[in-house]
This record gives C-alpha cells, structure tokens and sequence, in this order.
C-alpha cells in the first residue's frame, strides 16, 4: 500500500515566505501563530525532510521498539528480529486505531486493539479477525502498516523521512556532522556501547521555532537567566561555566546550512569538569572514582561530564549538548511544544561517571530551561493577541558575520543571530518546496 499527500506552494521570489522571512532579518508574527503554516510545516519540515527519530540506545535488542510522534504522526520505531531498525505510522490500516498504546518494550508483533487486527514489528498484516468475513480475494499486503520510506542512523542516531526523495542523509547533515562526531568520539564508549534513559520533560505554551531559536541564541544568557548567574557566582565564586555572560567573547555561533546551527562555547571551556556548576554529590562520586582508577584516569572520565561547550541544532527538532546530554523538540499545535531530554550512559565506564551524568543532566534543565519555557509562552501571548506589531528583529550580527568560502559555514559572535536568520531562511526553502510524503 502506497498513500500520498501533496502540498504545493510556489517557490523562488515573490512567494508567500519570501514576504514573512525577509533578507533584513525580520521575521512575520504569523510564522509563529498562524496554524494553516504550523499544518504546513508538519508535512513539508516534519514529513518532507530528515527528522531525528530517537538514539539506537532506546531500543537496544531485537524487538524493542519506542512510540514517538513525528510532525504528530504517532509512529513506532523498532527493531527487528534480524536487527533492521524501521519506522511505522500507528495506525490500524482497518479503522484507523492506534495498534500499540505503550511508551515502548519489546514485540514481535502489535495488536489493534479495536478490532484485533495483528501486524509483525516490519509491519506485515498476519492476521485478520474472522477472515471469511472478507472473502477470498482480501488482499493483506495492500493494509499493512504505512513504513517510513526513508530511514537511517549515523552512529547511534537514527533519522528518518517520509519523503522518498530526500536528499542522502551524510548530505543533509553536512559540517554538522564535524561536531556531532567531535561529540561522540569524546565519549570513547567502548565494545560495551552506551544506553539512553529519559530526564525531564518539559511541555511550554508556543511555537516549536520558538525553542529551536532559543538554543543559538547567546543573547539572552544574562539577561533571562540572571537569578542562576548570581547564584552561581555568590555561592561558588568565578570561573564556573555559567559566568561567560558578555559580549567579550571567543564563544561563537555558526550556522552550517539544512537549517544546522551551533553555539560553539568550546573556546572558553578550559575544563569541562572544573567550571561545571556544584551538585549534589560532585566531590563524593569524584572521591570514589579517584580511589577506585587513580587520578590520571579519573579526571578524564570527568571531563566527560558538566557541560561539553557545544549546542548543537540538527534541524528541525534534535538539541545535541555534548556529553551524553541532548534533547528532542516535538509539536503538539502552533501554540503548544514538548522538549523531551535524554542522557547517554557509557556502559563501560565507572558507575561515578553515569551518576555524575544524570545529575548534571537534571541540572541546568531544572533550572536555566524553566525560564527558557517561560519567556517562550509570554512571547507567544504577546504575538498572538498584539496583531498592530507584526514582525520579529532577527538581525543582530549582520555587520560582522563571515562566511567560509569553501565550506559556505557563517560564523559571528556568540550574541548574535546569525543562525538563526540561517535556520529561518532554510525553512522558507523548506516551506516554498513542492513535496510529496508517502508511506510503503
């Protein structure tokens, strides 16, 4: 069975988009509320490019499998008896029913529980309820369950699109790439592999562009975040992570094409381990690490902790942070978004350095990410009911920002918008494309 569904909007200059996100860095209220784009944008972003799905350590044996929502699809990620990892929309092919109501665990086969219908975790109807009901010429494979056309993974990261024609993945990814892999090779995980286990969940009433902005945008650091600043700096003096809160920086942003962006803190991380904020059990779990593997090996498995100087956009929705840390950005409506995070543990490390993990993961997103949230809904309020004011100054860093020849990578100052207009006007390509998703 093969469906498909068609929007058609004109591209180039002079459509609709080129008049919401323009080339001086102003941005259009209504690419914010207006939720014929927000329908739009769940087919041709959501559904006509790469998106991140979840990490292969969520589903780590044959058969596990995750339900997630895709541009609010809601879809189930498994892997196989044989190890292929595959994408299904769940959706009975009878009635429509969702056939698996679990977060996640482990099935050979999904049972439709309105009307019994049986599907295999390939999405294979193996069974029908009754069948005489239906005659001999029932056809079972024309209802099998509708399979991602296109999916993929890159070293633990699985992507998938229901766009057949979506360009390859290592070319969607482009220089991200180079920092997704800096990311993973710092871990150095061994034969054992890593797994993922959920942290917090945060649900903010806006605009999923709202949180995709927000994480390259450096300008806001010691403004919106104050309160956690001067704590910091009151109870633990300078030098902690968070005191980096000027203009005067070697802190960049770079945008890296596909929508990609990057706040690259790298620069001013002299250790990642010693300018991590203090928690709960910081000095006891690196005591015990130190007197179980001796101080030499020990400080390199802390540095694998705290905050590893990267915010990493792979868009449209994965927040990569950089030691085990990153996050999942999921529409609900034009005006209602989940950010989901996670934390990768190294099976093969000390169990110190995972516990260290999980509380710096809980750590700043307890915090800093609650304010994040709450500015997002007053922006949101304030666009939605303000119509007289319509647009959004995005402009700040045109002056002075750098483009590389040859890798076409736009570089400006940790403050400033510069990946931000870059993501707005791969959406507007995105947004002006003629797409076609499809199921097989």
């Amino acid at each position: 069975m093969s469906s498909v569904l068609k929007f058609s909007a004109p591209g180039g200059s002079g459509s609709r988009y080129d008049k919401l996100v323009l080339p001086n860095g102003m941005v259009h209220r209504s690419v914010y509320t207006d939720p014929q784009i927000f329908e739009e944008e769940m087919t041709k972003i959501f559904g006509g490019s790469w998106v991140f799905l979840l990490h292969e350590g969520e589903i780590p044996k044959p058969n596990d499998y995750k339900t997630i929502t895709v541009g609010r699809r809601p879809t189930i990620v498994t892997r196989t008896a044989d190890g292929e990892i595959v994408a299904l929309l769940n959706r009975c092919t009878h009635r429509a029913s969702p056939v698996c109501i679990d977060e996640g665990g482990n099935a050979r086969r999904f049972t439709c529980p309105y009307h019994g219908w049986i599907f295999s975790n390939k999405g294979e109807l193996v069974s029908v309820a009754f069948p005489e009901g239906y005659g001999p010429d029932f056809d079972m494979k024309a209802h099998n369950l509708g399979r991602f056309p296109r999916v993929e993974s890159y070293r633990g990261f699985v992507f998938g699109s229901l766009n057949p024609d979506v360009e390859p993945l290592l070319e969607w990814m482009g220089p991200a790439r180079e920092t997704l892999d800096w990311s993973i090779d710092r871990d150095k995980a061994g034969p054992g592999g890593v797994k993922v286990i959920k942290g917090i969940q945060m649900t903010y009433k806006g605009n999923w562009k709202h949180q995709n902005d927000n994480n390259t945008d450096g300008y806001h650091t010691p403004f919106l975040h104050k309160a956690t600043n001067v704590m910091n700096r009151l109870r633990h003096g300078p030098g902690k992570w968070l005191s980096h809160v000027n203009d005067n920086t070697e802190m960049i942003c770079q945008y890296l094409g596909h929508g990609h962006k990057l706040g690259d803190h790298r620069a001013e991380l002299r250790s990642a381990w010693q300018q991590s904020r203090p928690i709960p059990g910081r000095e006891a779990f690196a005591d015990s690490l130190i007197e179980q593997i001796g101080e030499a090996m020990a400080h390199e498995y802390l540095e694998l902790v705290g905050r590893a100087g990267i915010n990493l956009i792979l868009y449209p929705n994965l927040f990569v942070m950089g030691n085990g840390t990153f996050a999942v950005f999921e529409p609900v409506a034009v005006d209602l978004t989940n950010v989901r995070y996670y934390t990768t543990l190294i099976n093969d490390a000390p169990e110190q350095v995972n516990q260290l993990r999980i509380r710096f993961d809980e750590d700043f997103h307890n915090v800093g990410s609650r304010d994040d949230s709450e500015v997002m809904e007053l922006v949101q309020h304030v666009l939605t009911v303000v119509p007289e004011m319509e647009w959004l100054d995005v402009s700040r860093g045109m002056v002075r920002q750098k483009v590389d020849p040859k890798t076409g990578v736009i570089t400006s100052n940790k403050t400033d918008d510069t990946a931000i207009r870059g993501a707005y006007e791969h959406w507007k390509y995105l947004m002006s494309r003629d797409v076609r998703t499809s199921v097989v």
